[in-house]
């Protein structure tokens, strides 16, 4: 498997070690660090704990009323709204705002006022309502001036206008947004300052990728996901911990939507403060881990002596940045680089398919003969609905034409499309660094380029659903920008290091020195893969595959490594938090701690470590064996 996606050599060699990776969420803990070098580490750990307990406690309603204490109505606004509206509009606000009290729910109220002539009269009423029962809204709704110059004057003419004006109003009614943002600024505490456009917290998490949690959460305050902002996706299977936004909410809507009785308990938010901007895609410096790796048995003085030398050389060399296997879509047969092969290659037809057929593996023999027919009605039966690319291919097909292959691809959204050239981008560079390592070894020479400073390289982090993580490699695949790129040569090649050498994501808009390795290994990928370089133009007039460099090596920081024992094989060694719980019994494992650049994969280091591969066959395998 990792072959088939250009992962086949190691920087260094070193003894294996076969060990269980990810057997418990705590075997897998990562902390985003910040622009700042902050680590996301939430303040009171206990509240992380007490997610835990809440699903065992009864559950304790709340008083609805209490919020709305305050909301009365002075005597100068019941003054002022009789002199406007009049005695009964009067009644009417007087009766709302007591059954809210009363209730403590959304009431639905409704009235209508005359629409005063003067502007500034106009905005006296808007703000009459706004400043005395904020859980209102107000409309302006003038026909006449609605209406086009024709009608206006056709009205004039048939003297309509006097009749017409009656009928313009101002629209007072109830609002769901303005009734929670109220509830919020009553029961959050004025620790947190004044309200802000966006606000920001620490979002933690268990079981559930960044992408769902985000979703999840929307849903819950009743926004669209996209008021929901992070810097990178994190791993599902993991205690994750990173920073969030959500735009045009209050502190304690987002505190009372976790008190609720069916809130999710592996999804924690914490640490809140109001912030002008919201977090953008790849504001970011990287990730700390701690992982547990859990040996198959009881390691012996000279494999403890070898694992220490693997411990060195990966703390001195790092290991060869490849792209994971998440890149590729590691739960399908068919991987994302093989459709992004046939875009390049125009076969849009093989593309469709493909698509098709790498989410509907179960069905593959009967999808194939469908596409065959041309039964895409039938199809549609059979399609989950829930897997919205294939959806909206076999309709796109259905309403254009079913051989209308090319126009079906650019139904697509387009970071959808572009996943797929992204993967054989990637694709790519993996097959060239894996032949850069057998070719040329673990030594800076002559031909290599190098870069002094990357100002800001990024690619997708390791997340789940490979859809979902688009909008992130396209956001961070723009923001890698190569300050300085240098040829070395038998001149220069004093003053250079292994770690700064780059090797190059094909695409558009890249210049590759012809005399260097990567422009010769290149060659010999392309006419392998029977592609060419025009074929990458004609690509870029359609979908955005700019080129880029990335770091052919990463080299990971703040290493710190703990051998330790446990007696059950299924119990937590450590605590949410990366803290060692045990240390006596049979069994043996090993707690690593390291920090890396948000360009690299944790799965490539603990690969690079165990000499083993990071496939899920080949852990499902020492799963059985370990049982």
């Amino acid at each position: 498997m990792e072959a088939a996606v250009g992962i086949e050599s190691f920087l260094q060699e070193g003894y294996p070690f076969k060990c269980i990776f990810k057997h418990r969420f705590t075997d897998f803990i990562v902390q985003e660090i910040d622009l700042k070098n902050q680590v996301a580490v939430i303040s009171d750990k206990t509240k992380w704990n007490n997610t835990d307990q809440k699903q065992d406690q009864p559950f304790q309603k709340k008083d609805k009323a209490l919020p709305f204490a305050n909301l009365t109505l002075s005597e100068e606004f019941l003054q002022q709204s009789t002199q406007l509206f009049g005695q009964e509009v009067t009644e009417q606000f007087k009766q709302f705002v007591e059954k809210v009290k009363t209730t403590g729910k959304c009431v639905q109220f409704e009235t209508k006022v005359p629409l005063p002539e003067s502007k500034e009269d106009r905005i006296k009423v808007h703000q009459l309502i706004r400043q005395n029962i904020p859980i209102l809204e107000s409309f302006t709704k003038n026909v006449h001036n609605q209406k086009s110059k024709a009608e206006k004057k056709e009205d004039k003419a048939n003297e309509k206008l006097q009749e017409q004006v009656l009928q313009d109003h101002i629209l007072i009614k109830t609002s769901t947004i303005n009734f929670k943002k109220y509830v919020a600024s009553q029961t959050t505490s004025k620790a947190y300052g004044e309200s802000k456009k966006f606000v920001k917290f620490l979002l933690m998490k268990r079981n559930i990728d960044s992408i769902n949690a985000g979703m999840f959460i929307s849903k819950q305050l009743g926004l669209s996901n996209k008021h929901f902002a992070i810097a990178g996706t994190k791993d599902k299977r993991g205690i994750t911990t990173q920073w969030a936004t959500l735009q045009g909410m209050e502190i304690g809507q987002l505190i009372e939507i976790q008190e609720r009785k069916f809130w999710n308990s592996n999804i924690l938010m914490s640490d809140y403060s109001y912030q002008d901007s919201g977090i953008r895609l790849g504001d970011l410096q990287g990730n700390k881990f701690c992982v547990t790796l859990r040996f198959l048995s009881e390691l012996t003085q000279n494999q403890q002596w070898e694992l220490a030398k693997n411990i060195e050389n990966l703390k001195s060399y790092g290991f060869v940045n490849y792209f994971g296997l998440q890149r590729f879509g590691s739960k399908s047969k068919i991987k994302t680089h093989q459709i992004g092969k046939e875009i390049i290659k125009k076969n849009w037809k093989e593309c469709i398919r493909l698509i098709l057929l790498s989410s509907q593996q179960e069905d593959e023999e009967r999808i194939n003969q469908l596409f065959e027919l041309d039964d895409f009605v039938t199809m549609s039966t059979l399609i989950n609905p829930k897997l919205r690319i294939d959806k909206q291919l076999v309709d796109s097909l259905l309403q254009n034409g079913v051989h209308n292959y090319f126009t079906a691809l650019q139904s697509l959204p387009r970071n959808a499309r572009e996943l797929y050239l992204h993967a054989y981008q990637s694709y790519i560079w993996n097959r060239m660094a894996s032949m850069r390592i057998k070719q040329f070894g673990n030594k800076i020479v002559v031909g290599d380029i190098v870069s002094a400073t990357i100002l800001d390289e990024g690619v997708a982090e390791e997340g789940e659903e490979i859809v979902q993580q688009v909008a992130e490699d396209e956001e961070q695949q723009k923001n890698q920008t190569i300050s300085a790129c240098v040829l070395v040569t038998e001149q220069n090649i004093s003053q250079y290091t292994f770690d700064q050498i780059v090797l190059p994501i094909y695409g558009h808009k890249i210049t590759i020195p012809e005399e260097s390795i990567a422009s010769s290994l290149l060659k010999e990928i392309f006419q392998e893969e029977q592609i060419t370089k025009q074929d990458f133009e004609d690509a870029s007039n359609k979908f955005f595959i700019d080129g880029n460099f990335r770091y052919f090596v990463q080299i990971p920081t703040e290493v710190d490594h703990q051998l330790f024992k446990y007696q059950n094989k299924d119990q937590d060694v450590v605590d949410s938090f990366g803290e060692l719980i045990v240390d006596q019994g049979t069994y043996q494992g090993l707690l690593f701690r390291f920090k890396l650049k948000k360009s690299s994969y944790a799965t490539m280091l603990i690969r690079e470590l165990t000499k083993c591969p990071s496939t899920l066959e080949f852990q499902q395998e020492l799963s059985v064996e370990f049982k």
